[in-house]
């Protein structure tokens, strides 16, 4: 007999199972699953073959509600095409596969401080899938063409866009949310999101067919110099190009066919990739009233002539100004009060870092402290050129008052409490080379590697202690109870995969230990 806790447990599951399935909607006549127990790592990504290269299963039949509720219970892993039959589509990722490196949290704050309209959610080999939702159908050209643009924003420019150009159907997407799995939303400061959280984000930025065409023109015309990929000036031309094509009703095939051979030279260079000229003229073309088949069959001719010709004589506006990779300055907030003087300075398109203002003023240091934290590598400027860059910001620079030492201990608590209690923990001690904490219930401690909780804690933009050396770091995990052997925090070494590795572990009874949980949503009591 079912309890009244199951029941509300259950009608909660089954409401959030229909909400997503009304937000995922896509195909009607297919969905892909496979067996947990197949996925298996190779290199770095995870597989959903075996080792007989029995993988995923396409199903012909549509993504149900109750299938729904199996994927929110861990128990069918649901996969779904963004693209109904007639080529048209409510939503659509960037899938960055990048699995070593990325930084979840940094990206969620970068797209945060952009105030774009996406949502973060880490995938199953521990990439990101990065979601645009839309409140109406679209044609797949015009979503292609805002994602191939917000690509170039984040600076994943060769990431794989889905739904892909015309003319080509696309894979089905692992759905996030997956009981059991990581596959979770990530929110700016590093947590996951619970279902209850992830559906009133995604219901919150869900937006407009106008907004995603404006998306499409912002995200390319507000590209960097400093940014990797296309060149900010090509980008900017293109896309006026492509809305004097969208406003045409004759000649609109002659001027996709001539547009992207103009701009085939810039792909020759490396400048813009092809995709992105095709996507873009691809939605212009239908804006105009063409068919999408038609638009891109004139776009692609264009576009292969002149690859085929190689070096023509038909002209070329020189190299963009700042063509290289240096580093722009957005703002400097200079922190006053602290040991020595610190500014927090935000670089345009990769977020903030906190340094002592000596090691700012010396480019090269800048620019290794970036490599380090922001992860990019930008190029050196002369003396002259970077004084200039920095006399500019401090014309409009804030200040702020560091933080007390006393604030600077409770911020530090919390933000071990919040890494050491995370829904990412590692299950044995080997995992602790993925960057997780331990939790041995049994013997009361979390263990976890000091590089792990520093990266975590003060590494990379939106980090709560960015800036605080490893130093002090140091001196506040030892201070936050006794230490030493069989204390409350104490520093060893264990053999992890055959290699002896420098570990620490704290009480797990020090901390609150406890997981966030989000109330439950008020209900009617059931019927007795």
């Amino acid at each position: 007999m079912t309890t009244p806790n199951e029941t509300i447990i259950n009608n909660e599951r089954r409401s959030h199972a229909a909400r997503l399935h009304e937000l995922f909607c896509g195909a009607e006549d297919r969905h892909l699953t496979y067996d947990p127990a197949r996925l298996r790592l190779v290199g770095s990504k995870m597989e959903m073959k075996d080792e007989n290269d029995e993988g995923p299963r396409d199903r012909k039949d549509p993504p149900t509600v109750d299938l729904w509720e199996k994927h929110l219970a861990g128990t069918y892993p649901l996969g779904i095409s963004p693209l109904r039959h007639d080529g048209m589509c409510r939503w659509g990722l960037v899938d960055i596969d990048v699995y070593d490196d990325l930084d979840h949290s940094a990206l969620a704050n970068k797209i945060q401080r952009a105030a774009l309209p996406l949502i973060v959610c880490r995938s199953k080999s521990g990439g990101a899938h990065v979601f645009l939702f839309v409140t109406d159908w679209i044609h797949q050209a015009e979503m292609n063409a805002a994602l191939v643009a917000i690509a170039v924003r984040l600076g994943y420019a060769d990431a794989e866009v889905y739904p892909p150009v015309p003319g080509k159907k696309g894979n089905c997407i692992n759905m996030p949310m997956l009981g059991g799995s990581e596959r979770w939303g990530v929110k700016p400061r590093g947590l996951d999101m619970s279902v209850v959280e992830f559906l009133y984000y995604v219901e919150k930025a869900r937006c407009s067919p106008a907004d995603v065409t404006r998306l499409a023109k912002t995200t390319a015309t507000t590209q960097k110099p400093g940014s990797s990929a296309p060149s900010s000036r090509v980008l900017r031309n293109l896309t006026e190009k492509c809305d004097e094509i969208a406003g045409l009703t004759d000649g609109r095939k002659r001027a996709l066919h001539d547009t992207a051979f103009l701009f085939g030279k810039y792909v020759l260079k490396d400048r813009i990739e092809p995709e992105t000229v095709i996507s873009k003229l691809i939605a212009a073309g239908v804006t105009a009233g063409l068919e999408p088949v038609a638009a891109e069959s004139h776009a692609r001719n264009g576009l292969e002539g002149r690859l085929r010709k190689r070096g023509g004589a038909d002209g070329d506006d020189g190299d963009d100004e700042n063509e290289g990779r240096f580093a722009e300055i957005d703002r400097i907030v200079m922190i006053e009060g602290g040991e020595e003087p610190m500014w927090r300075v935000t670089v345009a398109d990769y977020g903030d870092i906190t340094l002592p203002s000596r090691e700012v003023w010396k480019n090269d240091v800048f620019n290794l402290r970036c490599a380090e934290r922001l992860k990019v590598g930008f190029r050196r400027l002369s003396v002259n050129e970077w004084a200039d860059r920095i006399n500019a910001a401090l014309s409009i620079a804030e200040t702020e008052a560091a933080p007390t030492e006393a604030s600077q201990h409770d911020l530090f608590r919390d933000a071990l409490n919040d890494f050491l209690f995370d829904k990412h923990r590692a299950e044995n001690m080997d995992e602790l080379l993925l960057g997780k904490p331990y939790p041995d219930d049994e013997k009361d401690k979390v263990w976890f590697r000091f590089k792990d909780m520093y990266k975590r804690l003060c590494q990379g933009p939106g980090t709560p202690l960015q800036g605080v050396s490893r130093t002090k770091i140091g001196e506040m995990l030892r201070g936050i109870g006794r230490f030493g052997v069989d204390c409350d925090v104490h520093k060893t070494t264990a053999p992890i995969c055959k290699k002896t590795t420098e570990v620490w572990w704290v009480r797990m009874g020090l901390l609150n230990g406890a997981m966030p949980q989000l109330p439950l949503p008020k209900t009617d009591r059931p019927p007795i």
